[in-house]
């Protein structure tokens, strides 16, 4: 689901809450309504997998909440969704580097808000970013195996290997858990993290990523 669809069904569960509010009634007690919020819950669990550990949080909890705190949680969606279309404005016609640069400070504001699962998303995001560009993968190709080229990489010692090896240790690997475990990072995680893929991005702003044949088959053939 795009996130102008998103953003539609969240303004509307919005604006029912408030409705019920302002006349005195318990959402809970209408099930269309209750439907929509977990469908919401689970739609931007889907959409926004950095944040998957809060809304699975909070729809474990929803028969406990008030309105007060079901509407706190709508307006955090619509908080996600506005910066996730800010950041798509911002990045769009960006060359990729500029893009992954952009995404480290994206990853520096979350951090400051102690928002860290989305500080990894934007940096695991800024380590995609950066292999697009300096392996010459075309930019319509959406998602690539990050793991899998940093491996191949590794395994051939190509230049900045040691670096690849933390930024999957530290980034990847971490990221992965928030996703698909629900995983919450630490303060202390997050600095570790930052600093490697700022040395990493430093490494490779002014350098390209030298290849044969052969290990550029093995990467594409993994994409």
């Amino acid at each position: 689901m795009d996130l102008e669809k998103i953003e539609k069904l969240a303004k509307s569960v919005h604006e029912r809450l408030v409705q019920l509010r302002e006349e005195g009634r318990d959402f809970k007690i209408y099930r269309a309504t209750m439907a929509k919020i977990k469908s919401l819950l689970v739609i931007s669990s889907k959409a926004f997998p950095e944040h998957y550990g809060f809304f699975r949080m909070v729809a474990s909890e929803l028969e406990k909440l008030d309105e007060y705190d079901t509407l706190e949680v709508i307006e955090h969606i619509l908080e996600i969704l506005e910066m996730e279309k800010s950041s798509e404005a911002k990045i769009k016609g960006m060359k990729i580097f500029e893009s992954a640069e952009e995404k480290m400070k994206q990853a520096g504001l979350s951090f400051r808000k102690e928002d860290y699962s989305s500080t990894f998303h934007n940096l695991n995001t800024t380590l995609e970013l950066v292999l697009k560009d300096k392996l010459g993968i075309p930019t319509t190709i959406t998602k690539i195996n990050t793991s899998n080229i940093i491996d191949i990489l590794v395994k051939n010692k190509v230049e900045p290997y040691l670096y690849l090896t933390e930024a999957k240790k530290r980034v990847l690997m971490i990221d992965n858990k928030i996703k698909h475990q629900g995983y919450t990072p630490s303060k202390i995680e997050c600095i570790n993290s930052i600093k490697v893929m700022e040395e990493l991005v430093s490494k490779l702003r002014d350098k390209e990523i030298k290849l044969t044949e052969e290990i550029r088959n093995k990467i594409y053939q993994g994409l």
